[in-house]
């Protein structure tokens, strides 16, 4: 017979998932959402941050934004990225 407990993870894992910024999983998933929206032409990303903890979720913003994308919509559920809406940066002299 199997240990049953053995299903339960053990802290340093747990511990260290949570410190993580974005996951590989993660990040292929934005990846796949972002090109499959491209390619039906769609004008918005919608992206369940369900599996995502706050800190990942802080970060995938930060990151999609320097990327140049428009968030229309950051919620703790998901975000709502705008592919048409152009991003204007303004150059500091």
């Amino acid at each position: 017979m199997n240990n049953r407990y053995d299903k339960i993870p053990d802290y340093k894992v747990i511990k260290s998932a949570m410190q993580q910024e974005l996951t590989d999983k993660q990040i292929e998933y934005v990846k796949g959402d972002i090109e499959t929206a491209a390619l039906e032409n769609d004008d918005k990303v919608y992206v369940d941050l369900s599996s995502f903890n706050p800190n990942q979720k802080r970060k995938l913003g930060q990151i999609l934004k320097e990327k140049g994308y428009q968030l229309e919509e950051n919620s703790n559920l998901s975000i709502l990225i705008d592919l048409k809406a152009p991003v204007v940066r303004s150059k500091r002299l």
